[in-house]
């Protein structure tokens, strides 16, 4: 294979290994006391394996985004292809000059203005000061901080620090782009710019790796994906796969009982002298039985086992559907339906909540349950309670099945030919 066909990024078994709770001043005691002929005693010391064995490759000119819940070792193994730490065991190759973004002033001098770290970026990047004299305006315009270039960076807030170091990253032609999550400093307006300008560069034939906890993003943005968890290689490959799989797999873990409640009462009231209300929940078919999916067009079905919610008369119990991207795409509750009327109440129930021809397009989406007064307060809630996989179907009636690329609320509609226009 010739240099030019060879992947950007190679990682090859990449193991980062850590001790715990050992520190310079530690070895510098020990040498001192074997110095004096006293002997050493220590206990093994705990090791923290951050990496465990990650195998990957990206080509030259490709997005690739890096998922998993904190502490799974994505930041770490941007640590190692960055070259700023290395591995215990394996080995990366990069084919390129890279730019990274891992955290908050990385890479800046705290007392050189804007302006002379953008320079220095430039040179340490390997470009002449006549290139990085043309693209000096366009990165001033694009990081908003045209009054402060002649500023020390170290009076720059976090905020300002991000938007200069991505604008030095995005046009100063690095090969290769790292970035952490650094971008969630920055405000809403800088995001939607630096994800258009992670387009351009990606639509340019560079490289990028992407960390970051916001699945939009990622979905948009890259063609594949690697999930990790607690160090391991958990899934690669198309990214609403990866992005699916990973949601799956942060799915409520806690015991069913036999009929097929999942329990949600381990934690603290919302409220001083109030009751954890939400106690129990789970999803049932058209026959009361437990299930995990809906087929599009169906009715979601949710039972919420509640306790004292009898001594809240005015309290509505809701659900909200969140997509994977977290974002949320349905609510429902009891007060839309009308309320309980005049139904008798007791210390323990069942609350039935019902969705009719659920209006979602096939894919991984979680349920949030709630308890609250409207327009008052909120008394009880758990986030991502339930989650629910909602399965293709013919809900159109044509052959036609929808799925969540295409975006997450299906509609039905019309179509005809309006006007035939002739030659």
């Amino acid at each position: 294979m010739s240099a030019r066909n060879k992947p950007a990024i190679e990682a090859h078994a990449l193991s980062k290994e850590y001790r715990l709770g050992e520190t310079h001043r530690d070895w510098l005691a020990d040498a001192a006391a074997l110095l004096r002929g006293r002997a050493v005693q220590r206990s093994a010391p705990t090791i923290l394996r951050a990496l465990d064995e990650v195998n990957f490759t990206v080509a030259e000119g490709e997005v690739f985004g890096i998922i998993g819940a904190n502490g799974a070792g994505k930041s770490t193994l941007l640590k190692l292809l960055a070259g700023i730490t290395d591995p215990t065991s394996g080995r990366a190759i990069l084919r390129g000059r890279i730019a990274s973004l891992l955290e908050v002033g990385t890479g800046f001098h705290p007392e050189l203005t804007g302006r002379e770290n953008v320079f220095l970026n430039g040179a340490i990047l390997g470009m002449l000061q006549r290139e990085i004299r043309e693209e000096y305006d366009r990165i001033v315009e694009f990081s908003g901080l045209e009054a402060f270039m002649d500023t020390p960076v170290k009076r720059y807030s976090s905020g300002m620090q991000v938007r200069l170091a991505f604008a030095v990253a995005a046009h100063l032609r690095p090969e290769i782009l790292l970035i952490d999550e650094v971008l969630a400093v920055g405000d809403i307006e800088f995001q939607h710019k630096c994800l258009g300008a992670m387009k351009e560069v990606a639509g340019g034939g560079r490289t990028v790796l992407f960390v970051s906890h916001n699945m939009a993003a990622v979905s948009s943005l890259c063609h594949r994906a690697l999930l990790l968890r607690q160090g391991r290689q958990v899934a690669i490959g198309p990214t609403d796969e990866v992005i699916q799989t990973y949601i799956q797999s942060t799915a409520d873990t806690h015991a069913q009982d036999a009929a097929g409640f999942v329990a949600l009462h381990e934690r603290k009231p919302l409220l001083a002298h109030s009751p954890v209300i939400i106690r129990a929940a789970r999803m049932v078919n058209e026959h009361g039985e437990a299930v995990t999916a809906v087929r599009m067009g169906e009715t979601l079905r949710v039972d919420v086992r509640v306790e004292q919610l009898n001594q809240f008369p005015s309290a509505v119990v809701g659900v909200t559907v969140r997509s994977v991207f977290d974002q949320k795409i349905i609510h429902f509750n009891t007060a839309m339906a009308g309320g309980f009327g005049s139904a008798r109440r007791g210390a323990k129930e069942i609350v039935r909540l019902e969705i009719p021809e659920l209006p979602l397009m096939a894919g991984a989406y979680s349920l949030d349950l709630l308890v609250f007064e409207p327009g008052v307060r909120l008394i009880d809630r758990v986030d991502g309670a339930l989650t629910c996989d909602v399965i293709e179907a013919d809900w159109y009636g044509h052959g036609y099945r929808g799925e969540a690329r295409e975006g997450l609320i299906a509609v039905r509609g019309e179509c005809r030919i309006a006007v035939r226009e002739e030659n």
